[in-house]
């Protein structure tokens, strides 16, 4: 007997699991696409930032590279810088060069070159402060000549006749600016260069921190190679640490530019995707849980009284009605519920015919009529779609009417029963069904038997009665049978297939009875 399903095995609870299985598989989803698509897009987007925060301490950087070159190129292009190289301004040195020039400038080193290269004129401030200036090379003057050496190469190659200026990585970092000394009014030819030096200095550097709003350092480091990529280092979730390193000089120098940064824009981006992912999961949550609200009320709930209604009906509460609130849906649910109370209507009915009438044949035991239209019906249904036709052969006693007058109803009836006996005998197999369908008449179902074993079975059948030879006035009592045929997977009514066995069966008495005929419109596919 059916009962309700296992707490596990009921649909609502499968539903509930399966929609678990899919709310699970989604948070894993959306774990992994934002551990390994948003995370890395958030990051890079820090790298580029923190890139772009260096981007503009170099650009805080060149603007004073810009400042310092055009200090250079004013003093440079002076017409009295030029006579003073020239050997023609003497007090050019009382009047310009002293301590305070250099640091109205903010320069530590300001270095005259003449056209040959050589050193002419050297002023500048060491690191305790003091000021120095003197001719030729500052050495000779308290000073240091390392700076002018370097110079003074860059001076000795082919240097184009303009300023230039370069980053300088040693001890103390600083920006070199160079330019050839000119006339400002003539198209004269350089008479020398030019050098400034300005040390980026703790003051400079905190001047570029309140410019930038960042905290950065600047160090000379030694390089192998190519300079090699900026280096991002994530400090904690709140700081990070990004380096590059700019050319300088001397050779094989690099100025490492070091800047300590905010992960806000990291953090902030990370926190709105986190909002935006809780918002979703709370709005999906409340959807899944009106969508099972709906589902219960719209759904379950009619499935499970369905479902208990059925139950009632097998512990043959067969007075049970359909309830109304099932029957009276307008949805799928009512359209089952009432092809349910048509189906329970039709068993009711066809049960009552039943008991009404008896499948067989009270006197030979054999099926009736009823049977063998249901059984037919059934059988051509299953050779439509099998691979076996189906063979139905009508059998008719010879001469019965004559038996019966000369023998009594008494023998008639003796006679139909064994003749019922020995069809029973000859198909007793699965399926096979032989019914009686009027007085001397008998028909029999073969389902399945090959077209060429109708009409054998037939004959072996004839010949059986023939042989039981039971007495008769004519001599003893014979049948004819026709036999039609349906091949596999073909369409044919049972009344045709009845049809066609009758004529088959009418061909066989014209032809002098006792024998077997078969329908000739047969055709197998």
């Amino acid at each position: 007997m059916a009962s309700l399903p296992p707490r596990f095995s009921s649909l609502r609870n499968r539903f509930l699991a399966a929609l678990a299985l899919v709310v699970g598989v989604a948070a894993l989803v959306l774990a992994l696409i934002a551990r390994y698509q948003i995370t890395p897009i958030l990051l890079e987007d820090e790298s580029r930032y923190a890139s772009g925060e260096l981007d503009r301490i170099e650009r805080a950087l060149d603007n004073e590279r810009d400042h310092l070159q055009s200090l250079v190129e004013d003093w440079a292009w002076w017409d009295d810088t030029y006579a003073f190289v020239s050997g023609t301004r003497p007090e050019y040195v009382d009047s310009n060069l002293y301590a305070g020039t250099l640091e109205t400038l903010g320069v530590e080193l300001m270095a005259f070159f003449a056209a040959d290269g050589s050193p002419y004129w050297t002023a500048g401030i060491d690191r305790q402060g003091a000021f120095w200036s003197c001719a030729g090379q500052p050495d000779t003057c308290g000073g240091s000549r390392e700076l002018t050496d370097l110079i003074r190469t860059l001076t000795a190659g082919e240097l184009e006749a303009r300023t230039h200026s370069w980053l300088l990585a040693n001890d103390s970092p600083a920006l070199i600016a160079l330019s050839p000394i000119l006339k400002s009014q003539d198209d004269s030819p350089a008479n020398g260069w030019l050098a400034m030096v300005l040390p980026l200095s703790e003051p400079l550097i905190a001047q570029l921190r309140e410019t930038t709003g960042i905290d950065l350092s600047l160090d000379g480091q030694p390089v192998e190679g190519s300079m090699a990529d900026d280096r991002l280092q994530r400090l904690s979730p709140t700081r990070m640490r990004v380096i590059r390193d700019l050319a300088a000089l001397p050779g094989g120098q690099a100025l490492r530019l070091e800047a300590i940064l905010p992960r806000q824009r990291y953090q902030a981006s990370l926190e709105t995707f986190r909002f935006a992912l809780i918002w979703t999961a709370a709005v999906l949550a409340v959807t899944l849980v009106v969508v099972l609200l709906l589902l219960e009320r719209m759904i379950l709930r009619p499935l499970r009284d369905f479902a208990r209604f059925t139950q009632q009906l097998s512990r043959h509460e067969h007075d049970q009605q359909t309830p109304d609130a099932l029957i009276g849906r307008k949805d799928e649910i009512g359209i089952l519920a009432r092809a349910f109370q048509h189906l329970r209507q039709r068993q009711r009915h066809q049960h009552d015919l039943l008991l009404e009438m008896s499948q067989h044949d009270a006197l030979t035991g054999l099926a009736n009529r009823r049977l063998l239209d249901e059984h037919l019906a059934a059988a051509l249904a299953r050779a439509a779609q099998g691979e076996h036709g189906v063979t139905l052969m009508m059998v008719d006693i010879d001469h019965f009417k004559a038996y019966n007058d000369h023998f009594g109803h008494p023998a008639g009836d003796a006679c139909l029963r064994t003749i019922a006996e020995t069809m029973c005998q000859h198909f007793n197999r699965a399926g096979q069904l032989v019914a009686r369908t009027g007085g001397e008449e008998f028909t029999v179902v073969l389902p399945g038997a090959p077209p060429a074993a109708g009409p054998r079975m037939a004959e072996s059948l004839r010949a059986a009665i023939e042989h039981l030879a039971i007495p008769h006035p004519h001599s003893r009592v014979t049948i004819s049978i026709g036999v039609s045929q349906l091949g596999p997977r073909q369409q044919r009514t049972a009344e045709s297939l009845i049809a066609g066995a009758d004529t088959a069966l009418y061909a066989a008495k014209r032809a002098g009875r006792n024998r077997v005929r078969v329908e000739s419109a047969l055709h197998w596919v």
